[in-house]
């Protein structure tokens, strides 16, 4: 039994009362994992309040007997939560339940969260050198948040501010339970990112090969039914035929593309399946792709990201596609020359990335570039803010938007497709604590980087830079837990570690 690098703080004992003197031990935290998933949708498909109460009660639990085991339980709640509610699906008719299924994953990154930051307030904790100013920055954050969260009920729709409220506070939750978790305990991501990498990218190729066959095995073909349903009744496709002449022929069509989901190529190339992933979200499963593997990249695996290559051009994503191959570059270039030219070559290339497809996008009428100028139009006219909920594309107001008219006058009604528009708009000056959390992450990055030449530091520079890149003309870089929420659990996991063992030291 190994001995305690940092002794649990007396004030954290009710929260880590199990044996925190044993190492992380990746392949118990990854049972740990599926085990958590299966019994919180399980409970959620009995009754939800049950689920609410079940799932929040056993994370805690967790968090009391195995805290170094929640990083790796939230990874995978993210990534793999509904393919077990599509097991469910023939056995959950109300659609109400349904989508309760699938909050199973918010509760217990809550749960942890609440935890963690109360364990935060222990004058032990507080006291670790290096670890004090992230936890003042995730909760003055935290209150911002709140307060935005407040302003969009109060001046829009409820449903609308707490979606967006579990969309913003996702990454910075990550982030405090990862860096507390870690400075505190010995976390190792290792194994559990292989095989969630090696299983994910398994999923892909056989989804890719036998398509709705292989997603009749549990149930997956319904769970997509089930999502054709709501958008039938909601209009998108017969939007979707006014605007483009597509025409909905069945269960299929639904997951089918234009190469690399850009019309870039007009006819050429024939449309292609586009996988969804285990959490049956393209752009999400994409993001996961490319961060897992880049992380691993960085550890010295190659293979795991040249295979992941070919499903993140199936996919589409141009976002995930491109932060794997800044990933790529850094690395090589890392070896080859000097740390200052990789990282100037990094921030180059996102600077690039984001001119190029903004200026492009504002030629053609680009949906997301319209949107963007819709969030920096409303942060000049309220930079107050309008409240979280109001704009994007998940809110009321995003959901019937007249595309036509929006590129007729060069910008949308409301911020869309943009989570910097988006969150310009709703958080207003209130964003840029925001904004300027996520560059102390990189400039704290670059700079243990050069002092430790430790390749983690390197992936979490690359990681939010190419993430903050694409979050201009991207709403799901930031908002889509398998995007910003999945690398700053793994950054966090990075500077704990690091704190760790300087303490150690």
């Amino acid at each position: 039994m190994a001995k305690v690098e940092i002794a649990a703080p007396a004030s954290l004992q009710p929260y880590a009362i199990g044996p925190a003197v044993e190492p992380a031990d990746g392949a118990f935290h990854l049972f740990l994992a599926l085990m958590t998933i299966i019994v919180a949708v399980a409970s959620f498909a009995v009754w939800t309040p049950f689920g609410v109460v079940a799932t929040g009660l056993l994370t805690a639990v967790l968090a009391i007997a195995v805290p170094p085991a929640l990083p790796a339980v939230i990874a995978c709640a993210f990534l793999f939560q509904n393919l077990v509610v599509a097991w469910f699906t023939p056995f959950v008719p109300e659609d109400g339940t349904f989508d309760a299924l699938r909050g199973a994953n918010f509760v217990i990154l809550m749960t942890g969260f609440g935890l963690f930051v109360l364990a935060a307030f222990s004058s032990r904790v507080r006291s670790v050198p290096g670890l004090r100013p992230w936890l003042v920055m995730t909760l003055v954050l935290c209150l911002v948040i709140l307060l935005y969260l407040l302003l969009g009920a109060v001046r829009g729709e409820a449903r609308d501010a707490i979606v967006y409220f579990r969309n913003t506070i996702t990454p910075i939750a990550c982030f405090h339970i990862a860096l507390v978790a870690a400075t505190l305990y010995r976390v190792d991501l290792r194994l559990p990112m292989i095989c969630l990498c090696i299983v994910a990218m398994a999923y892909g190729y056989l989804e890719q090969v036998f398509r709705m066959d292989f997603l009749g095995l549990f149930h997956g073909d319904l769970y997509v039914q089930r999502g054709l349903k709501a958008q039938i009744e909601a209009g998108v496709w017969e939007k979707t035929l006014r605007e483009t002449g597509f025409v909905l022929r069945g269960l299929e069509d639904t997951m089918t593309a234009t190469f690399f989901n850009t019309a870039l190529f007009g006819d050429a190339l024939p449309r292609i399946f586009r996988n969804a992933g285990p959490n049956f979200h393209p752009i999400s499963y994409a993001y996961a792709l490319s961060l897992s593997s880049a992380w691993l990249l960085f550890r010295g695996h190659r293979a795991l990201p040249l295979a992941a290559f070919p499903l993140l051009l199936l996919i589409g994503s141009k976002g995930a596609a491109f932060l794997l191959c800044v990933a790529l570059t850094s690395r090589f270039l890392w070896r080859a020359s000097s740390l200052r030219l990789t990282l100037a070559m990094v921030l180059s290339l996102a600077t690039v990335w984001t001119l190029a497809a903004t200026v492009y996008g504002a030629r053609h009428g680009d949906y997301h570039v319209l949107g963007f100028f819709a969030g920096v139009r409303d942060f000049l006219g309220n930079p107050l803010g309008q409240g979280l909920g109001i704009g994007g594309n998940l809110s009321s107001d995003g959901a019937n938007l007249d595309w036509d008219r929006a590129q007729g006058e060069g910008i949308s009604a409301v911020p869309v497709e943009s989570a910097v528009g988006v969150m310009l708009s709703q958080m207003g000056i209130g964003s840029l604590a925001f904004f300027g959390f996520l560059a102390g992450i990189v400039v704290a990055a670059g700079r243990r980087l050069s002092e430790t030449g430790e390749a983690d530091f390197l992936f979490a520079f690359v990681a939010v830079v190419t993430i903050c890149a694409n979050a201009v003309l991207q709403e799901e870089a930031f908002y889509a837990p398998l995007a910003l929420g999945f690398c700053l659990l793994l950054v966090g996991v990075s500077f704990g570690t690091h704190i760790r063992e300087q303490r150690r030291a």
